[in-house]
């Protein structure tokens, strides 16, 4: 912001001082209304807003701690400024904790008055800039307008601002790493580096191996030494992705880099020492695998010190429109003069999404193919995997329910109905949102 665009309010009862210093800030450049008395700037605050208070502390009637006390209970965007004779520091200083930002000594020198304003400035752009940087990230990675994707906006944010593990849960496709690397980028730790680790694409060893680094010799085919993630993701964030894939002897060695803040690499005695907030991330209910034996209570609770729920797209439908339109535009660097008919729309919005946000952008872009040379996007063009995700088995939409089957069961059945229509592993990964090895590990123990 320029001085022109820097609004400044003058409060102080002794008119000709009142007046020098309307003069001298209008010589600068800013746009100055001045008053004297407290309720005279109250007046003025119910009609305007100003980015600088500078108030007496003295005043008839009200103080300058009312006015400071009315101003912070009305606005947390504007700075005060207090003035204040020698004899009452003290008070000045009590207004500082209240939320003045400074305060200067009358008789107060004109240009030492310039450079605190100026400091102010700066604050408020930084403020303007971070408010600016938080709506245009949002807007580029998190879609949505429903009470839903509110609430997960709320809880990025507030985990952003402190340094706890975070541990995110959802189903597949809802947009998990999305959300660690929009919490990364909120945080503190945004100019370091964000860092995955897929679970699910690594074995025991390759996954140490990766996460730890090793030494050169340290295992047949180690013929250099070799940093690991953890390394790289120092002074930044570590996201580890699927964290209830991950075997019984690497949650060990995570919950010793948790409590340690060090690790050693493969084939090393020495401590190296990270300072790496960890984010993980699971479509599965870790309570129920710590209930049952599979993942280590004591690891849960150290990754879940901030935990976030991601919704399922049916149950935030009210976004599907504003995501459709994001897929079609975007994602996609064109901007598209056609729409999508109220059918299309209709159709999409009468979906049970069980491949959640993937699945609907991946739904988008083939109807985008498919309306080539068209008006508009048709409800022809919208391809959906199944009729209704109601009606995964021929018909029988209730039958999963009154069989009360556990959700293996329910998934082993989905994946028996892919297989039947004839799509492939990689096709049936991509549907359910997760790696096709992980599909023909849970093909392994299926009977078709």
């Amino acid at each position: 912001m320029d001085n022109n665009s820097i609004s400044i309010l003058i409060v102080d009862d002794d008119i000709n001082y009142r007046a020098i210093l309307f003069d001298y800030l209008k010589s600068e450049g800013y746009d100055v209304v001045s008053v004297g008395s407290a309720e005279e700037a109250i007046n003025k605050l119910e009609k305007d807003f100003f980015n600088i208070i500078i108030s007496d502390l003295k005043l008839p009637g009200k103080s300058g701690i009312d006015l400071l006390n009315t101003v912070k209970s009305r606005s947390k965007d504007a700075e005060m400024i207090i003035l204040t004779a020698f004899g009452s520091v003290d008070s000045a200083v009590a207004a500082l904790k209240i939320g003045a930002c400074d305060y200067l000594v009358k008789p107060l020198s004109l240009e030492e008055l310039s450079i605190t304003i100026k400091r102010l400035i700066e604050k408020i752009n930084l403020k303007n800039y971070a408010s600016y940087f938080k709506r245009e990230i949002f807007k580029r990675f998190f879609i949505g307008k429903s009470k839903a994707s509110a609430k997960v906006i709320e809880d990025i944010t507030v985990a952003a601002k402190s340094n706890l593990n975070v541990l995110i849960s959802g189903e597949s496709g809802t947009g998990k790493e999305l959300s660690a690397n929009l919490l990364h980028r909120l945080s503190s730790r945004r100019d370091n580096p964000f860092i995955i680790v897929d679970s699910c694409n690594l074995s025991e060893n390759l996954f140490e191996s990766e996460l730890f680094g090793h030494e050169r010799g340290s295992f047949t085919g180690a013929d250099v030494l070799k940093k690991g993630l953890l390394e790289y993701a120092d002074k930044g964030t570590l996201f580890i992705d699927e964290i209830g894939e991950v075997s019984g002897i690497i949650q060990s060695k995570l919950l010793r880099i948790i409590d340690t803040k060090s690790f050693r690499r493969v084939g090393s005695s020495k401590n190296l020492f990270i300072d790496t907030r960890i984010i993980t991330a699971t479509n599965k209910n870790l309570k129920n695998m710590v209930e049952d034996g599979r993942f280590r209570g004591d690891l849960f609770y150290r990754i879940s010190g901030f935990t976030i729920e991601l919704p399922p797209l049916r149950e935030r439908k009210e976004d599907i429109p504003h995501l459709a339109h994001y897929f079609m535009t975007k994602e996609n660097k064109v901007q598209f003069s056609k729409p999508i008919s109220q059918s299309a729309i209709d159709k999409l919005m009468n979906y049970d999404w069980p491949g959640n946000v993937r699945e609907l952008k991946n739904v988008i872009e083939r109807g985008i193919v498919l309306s080539e040379g068209k008006d508009e996007i048709p409800e022809g063009a919208i391809q959906l995997e199944i009729s209704n995700a109601k009606n995964y088995y021929g018909g029988k939409e209730f039958e999963i329910f009154e069989k009360n089957l556990s959700l293996k069961e329910i998934e082993e059945k989905y994946i028996n109905y892919l297989l039947s229509k004839g799509l492939t592993k990689s096709e049936i990964a991509r549907i359910i949102g997760e790696s096709e090895r992980s599909v023909y590990r849970k093909l392994s123990g299926i009977k078709i």
